[in-house]
């Protein structure tokens, strides 16, 4: 039976074990490295051109400040194309998607989502792969089946995870809002900010099911470090696989959508089916996974 009580003070235990422990130093420093790097990928190459028509203008009599903008906007508009001509192809996005992600919403922002989506998966396991596992092999859970039900050391554990996950994505999506504010002029700044927020809810939503298989995993294991790695094979390493096979067979490509990778890009689509049918899915694979999770977590011997 559920127990409100229990539910927050375990989410709340996890959450703050996540914060302080080790694992979740490491998890919070790897996720902002690595969300980091991907975004310098995409914005890097406009601060470098801005940089080098700078130095050539300082070096150029007679430029003012209006031929050094006008020279700064039209390279800009330049590297714009490129890094779309990229999401193209690592997406391959419809005409009407296309047009949102780039017309109606700030293009190079879209870039970095859709680099931030396939980090995704990778995100999620670091943050979720010891949701029980640990406990498990170390017999720990045992002392609080004395004083608790099994439904609310999983639930508990899971809601703390993915409260973890939340603040960890939400601190790595304001550090880029706030520098892409603060150093890009391609954008206006205000579109710039909300397509980000926008982007992290979505990106959240592509989190929830990679959580959800992580806790099913980790009820399975005995061990943190085999929860990790099965975790990352299946969550991470495979879909990856298929991603790459995919842009060679149609067949493999089609297989994608028997896991929640196929359907990332449905989450950058604007408000219409495709949308909620990507929501649908996310929320579907989440619903099975814990379940499963679930199921698992009570009938083995803790």
């Amino acid at each position: 039976m559920l127990r409100k009580a229990h539910l927050n003070l375990i989410a709340r235990h996890s959450l703050k074990h996540g914060i302080r422990g080790g694992a979740g130093l490491v998890s919070i420093a790897l996720t902002l490295l690595i969300g980091l790097f991907l975004a310098q990928c995409a914005i890097g190459p406009l601060e470098r051109v801005e940089k080098s028509v700078d130095f050539a203008a300082d070096r150029t009599p007679g430029i003012d400040n209006d031929q050094r903008n006008f020279a700064k906007q039209k390279a800009n508009d330049q590297i714009v194309k490129i890094a779309v001509k990229g999401m193209e192809m690592a997406m391959d996005p419809s005409t009407d998607q296309l047009d949102y992600l780039t017309e109606e919403k700030p293009a190079m922002v879209s870039v970095m989502l859709v680099l931030l989506f396939l980090a995704t998966p990778l995100f999620a396991c670091l943050g979720g792969f010891n949701q029980t596992a640990g406990d498990i092999g170390s017999k720990g859970l045992r002392f609080l089946l004395f004083r608790t039900e099994r439904a609310n050391i999983f639930w508990g554990r899971f809601f703390g995870t993915l409260g973890f996950t939340a603040l960890v994505n939400l601190l790595l999506f304001g550090i880029l809002t706030i520098y892409m504010v603060a150093k890009l002029n391609v954008h206006p700044k205000d579109d710039m900010a909300m397509w980000m927020l926008q982007g992290y809810l979505r990106m959240m939503v592509f989190t929830l099911p990679y959580l959800a298989l992580c806790a099913w995993i980790s009820s399975a294991m005995e061990s943190a470090f085999g929860s990790l790695a099965i975790s990352l094979l299946v969550a991470f390493f495979l879909p990856l696989f298929l991603g790459i096979a995919g842009s060679f067979e149609d067949v493999v490509k089609y297989a994608q959508y028997a896991t929640p990778w196929g359907w990332k890009y449905w989450l950058l689509e604007p408000l219409g089916p495709k949308f909620l049918g990507g929501l649908a899915a996310m929320f579907g694979f989440s619903a099975l996974f814990l379940w499963l999770g679930h199921r698992n977590f009570n009938r083995r011997d803790l």
